[in-house]
């Protein structure tokens, strides 16, 4: 997979990543409110319980097996309570600490009874109704209230309930016992007379609060029951109510759970974003630091990749394999890697070709000296009054200085050319040309020129009406520089053929010899501006422009050039010319 791929799958994956945490830890929080939620629920007893509450604390399986959640057992025996679970025929499919006293089967007229009074016998009654698996049942709490339980004991033990100085000592134990106490009120809610007195009641109390404690019992810290005596007179018992809860501190405990989560929430947000921070730190940061370190030292010349101070690469450990934070751009550091070898090879290259170019300058320096110091010679010679030349003598110097004032010609020619080439400032003629008539013309005369005496040039060809664009006086400079260049590094009796082949998309010239071949190194600089083989003590070795003119001269013509050459087998010269569409 490419960087780029790499990079968004790895980017994306982290998103989804932290979102994943986020949704985790806010789900997390969430169940926990929501349990903790549950759990004052079971604290005030099921007083504040809904259908809802039941239908995540009581399951059935495919069995009809039922299970009930421990925190609503425990929220029954707070209560020291029972529970009941009737079907829709009113019988029991479920009970948790039922007394023997109270039925298993219920006709509707008991329920119509129970659901008016709430009450069973002894016991206080809560109903609720559920559906589980689609199907309806109605749930049964009840409990008994010590409140009413010492009412009942002074209406059945005493008989003069608003007297209580007179209360039987049996009595007074069985409220102290239940720790209840007894008050008397006035028909205006004034306090006449109490036992045990546990609540403060100089304000006295009236109907309306007690109505209150019915509907929001939670709410009192004693649990309440009451009997009117007369038209002047009620009685109340009061005990410790076990699910006192009231609403205030049910809300403060509520939004002090909710800011400790969301404080919990942000905390483990802030830790996340910062342990992140710190991983793309050193996934990313290392890396990038890692690559600019690099850059910086190729830009000082420094071909290598930065290293630690036992002298191994940062990147790579004992092993010499990609450490884990680099892996993700091993692209990268493949390209630095290649980047490096490649820059130091130019370097290494420019250093040649920067020796080469000085050496290439002091033997083109001398091929001028020497013609000019030829010439130079000839005109003094002519100049000198003590000396009568004949006309044949006069013919020789002219023709000794013409060839020498010609080869320095060809040489400026050359270096200008180059120039002319490398700035792309040369004018191309190009024309539809017959390449066999013309290549075969060219050969010919290559042959009778005296610069290839004792060498066999041939030229063989496939189709004689190949046609294709150039330009006549560059395209013949491109030859006579490759056949030259043949002629010149090769001993008489060498055999030169030039061959013209033809396919659908391309037209490909080879110049073929079966001399003395190349080495690598004198191919891989063949075309090299400045490079000529080995020496320049002779005139006629030439420029060493020649190749690298041709070079230019073949791409200018659309085409490319490839050498296959070695030593002792000779060399083939194939340039490949593609067609216009």
């Amino acid at each position: 997979m490419k960087l780029r791929g790499k990079l968004v799958v790895h980017f994306v994956s982290q998103i989804f990543l932290i979102l994943a945490l986020v949704v985790a830890t806010l789900f997390l929080s969430l169940i926990f409110f929501a349990l903790r939620l549950s759990e004052s629920e079971a604290d005030t007893g099921l007083a504040k319980a809904t259908s809802d509450t039941f239908e995540t604390w009581v399951t059935v399986d495919e069995n009809n097996n039922w299970h009930i959640e421990d925190i609503l057992k425990s929220a029954v025996d707070k209560q020291g309570g029972w529970l009941q679970i009737l079907n829709g025929k009113e019988e029991t499919v479920y009970s948790y600490r039922l007394p023997p006293e109270i039925q298993r089967q219920y006709y509707r007229e008991d329920l119509v009874s129970v659901f008016d009074k709430k009450r069973i016998k002894k016991y206080k009654v809560n109903f609720w109704s559920a559906n589980f698996n689609d199907k309806d049942y109605v749930i049964l709490f009840g409990w008994e209230s010590k409140s009413d339980t010492i009412l009942s004991f002074l209406e059945k033990e005493e008989k003069d309930l608003a007297d209580l100085s007179s209360y039987k000592k049996s009595t007074l134990e069985f409220i102290k016992k239940n720790q209840g106490s007894v008050y008397l009120f006035s028909e205006k809610g004034k306090l006449l007379k109490s036992l045990y007195q546990d609540i403060d009641y100089s304000q006295g109390i009236n109907e309306l609060e007690l109505l209150k404690y019915g509907s929001k019992p939670w709410n009192y810290e004693h649990e309440f029951s009451y009997r009117r005596l007369s038209a002047t007179e009620w009685l109340i018992a009061a005990t410790p109510n076990p699910i006192f809860n009231p609403d205030h501190e049910f809300n403060r405990s509520m939004i002090g759970l909710a800011l400790k989560l969301i404080l919990l929430v942000i905390g483990i947000l802030l830790l996340l974003m910062t342990t992140m921070t710190l991983w793309y730190s050193f996934r990313f940061g290392m890396p990038i630091i890692h690559t600019i370190k690099w850059i910086t030292n190729l830009s000082r010349g420094r071909f290598e990749e930065p290293q630690n101070r036992k002298g191994r690469p940062r990147s790579r450990n004992k092993k010499g394999k990609r450490k884990q934070p680099y892996r993700l751009f091993t692209e990268v550091f493949e390209s630095m890697e290649q980047l490096a070898e490649t820059l130091q090879k130019d370097e290494q290259n420019r250093k040649k070709i920067q020796t080469t170019r000085e050496e290439w300058i002091a033997g083109l320096s001398h091929d001028l000296k020497t013609p000019l110091s030829t010439i130079y010679g000839y005109s003094m010679m002519l100049e000198s009054p003590n000396y009568e030349w004949s006309k044949e003598e006069i013919f020789e110097i002219g023709q000794a200085m013409k060839e020498k004032s010609d080869y320095m010609s060809q040489l400026i020619e050359d270096l200008n050319l180059t120039y002319r080439l490398k700035n792309d400032a040369l004018p191309m003629k190009r024309e539809p040309v017959r390449l066999v008539p013309f290549l075969n013309s060219f050969v010919e005369e290559f042959k009778r020129h005296s610069f290839s005496e004792g060498y066999h040039v041939l030229f063989e060809y496939q189709h004689e009406e190949t046609m294709f664009e150039i330009d006549r006086s560059w395209f013949r400079r491109i030859l006579e520089n490759l056949l030259a260049n043949a002629v010149k590094h090769n001993k008489k009796g060498t055999a030169i053929k030039v061959i013209l082949e033809e396919s659908k998309q391309y037209i490909n010239l080879k110049i073929q010899d079966n001399g003395k071949g190349m080495d690598s190194e004198t191919v891989s600089n063949l075309f090299n501006r400045y490079y000529r083989g080995t020496h320049t003590k002779d005139a006629t070795e030439g420029s060493g422009l020649g190749l690298a003119i041709s070079l230019e001269l073949v791409h200018l013509h659309d085409g490319c050039i490839q050498v296959d050459s070695r030593t002792g087998w000779g060399t083939e010269i194939t340039m490949e010319f593609k067609k216009k569409p």
